[in-house]
């Protein structure tokens, strides 16, 4: 965009345009389009698409208010991912219906989803039966512009080649973390090897998501701590750069569980324990358990259907391992079998799914 000026040199009048800086041009643009025509706009050339692939481009340009928190879910019905969108109740209580609005159509088979989205990118795998190759396709999608990126896999003979001898099984687990200091996001992948009759062992990578394809690469990097995702990829989540998920340790010969801490900008692991005595590692791993961002803080929350209980540990100093616990009651109707947390709405209520008995 220019500004038309004028000005005499030697009695001739000269006209010249002063550049407007393009950032500007280009932001007042895209804050008054629609979601999905901002991403038909990367088409328009390779500048407006490095400025509408910066991860904190709302942050750079906030003209437009942002837009009101949504509940993204996700429905697998009939070889079909159907990824859907609501908005929040302000009031939950009240009797309020909710309209769903779908961004996202999916068909295949294999669909592993991980939760929650981190900046409104989703992780998603899909398993391909190949013998020679049976690691899952890892997926980044945009749900709300339709855009999907598909992660590069490791080959076998590079799991094994790390690994002095190989004998049993292979496990994989994805994290997706993003950094809020470096405005990156990044998967943490760790594939575990169950060995017969000793130790299993771990091998981590992570990938850093860039403007190119072609720079997407897995870099090694090592823990001081042999360790494994505990029972369920669903445990993870990202608070404030890091991730948490719960995680199977060998000290010595001694095997415990806790919960892993991973920096996504230093790359680095920790680890805070946990009291087994009260947070069982039969809890851990029962489907009722989860973990979720309370209010800024890592929440970890198991329901007790049989009770009718809903147990709620905060780690309120990560660094002394301290932990609340809360302990609330719940009133079920009889045909819940299983309640599981899914996070925190911005009204402070705790969202959860059921799984229903059908008679």
């Amino acid at each position: 965009m220019n500004q038309l000026r004028s000005s005499s040199i030697a009695g001739e009048e000269t006209e010249y345009f002063d550049r407007t800086p393009v950032d500007l041009f280009i932001s007042n643009i895209l804050s008054r389009l629609p979601l999905k025509s901002i991403a038909q706009c990367r088409c328009i050339s390779k500048l407006w698409s490095s400025r509408i692939r910066l991860p904190n481009y709302n942050l750079l340009f906030p003209i437009k208010p942002p837009a009101p928190p949504r509940i993204l879910f996700t429905i697998e019905y009939e070889r079909e991912l159907f990824v859907y969108s609501s908005p929040q109740l302000h009031n939950p209580g009240e009797n309020t219906s909710l309209v769903a609005t779908l961004h996202q159509r999916t068909r295949g088979t294999g669909f592993s989803v991980y939760r929650p989205p981190v900046g409104g990118l989703v992780c998603r795998q899909h398993y391909r039966k190949n013998p020679m190759n049976p690691s899952p396709v890892v997926v980044i999608s945009n749900p709300i512009t339709g855009e999907c990126l598909a992660l590069p896999r490791l080959r076998m003979d590079e799991i094994k080649n790390n690994s002095k001898l190989f004998l049993g099984n292979v496990g994989y687990s994805f994290s997706f973390g993003y950094d809020p200091i470096d405005k990156k996001f990044k998967i943490l992948r760790i594939t575990t090897l169950y060995e017969y009759d000793t130790q299993n062992s771990s091998q981590y990578q992570v990938l850093t998501l860039g403007a190119r394809k072609k720079n997407l690469l897995w870099r090694n990097i090592q823990c001081c701590t042999n360790h494994y995702p505990y029972m369920s990829h669903d445990d993870m989540i990202c608070i404030s750069g890091v991730l948490y998920y719960p995680a199977g340790c060998y000290k010595g010969k001694r095997h415990c569980v806790a919960i892993a801490c991973f920096d996504v900008r230093s790359e680095s692991f920790s680890f805070i324990n946990v009291d087994l005595e009260d947070m069982t590692a039969e809890k851990i791993s029962s489907y009722s358990f989860s973990l979720i961002d309370y209010k800024g803080k890592l929440g970890a929350c198991y329901c007790d259907t049989y009770k009718n209980l809903f147990e709620l540990w905060v780690l309120e100093n990560a660094e002394e391992h301290k932990w609340s616990k809360h302990i609330y009651q719940m009133q079920l109707p009889e045909m819940i079998s299983g309640v599981r947390a899914t996070g925190m709405i911005g009204s402070g209520e705790i969202q959860c799914r059921a799984l229903c008995l059908v008679k």
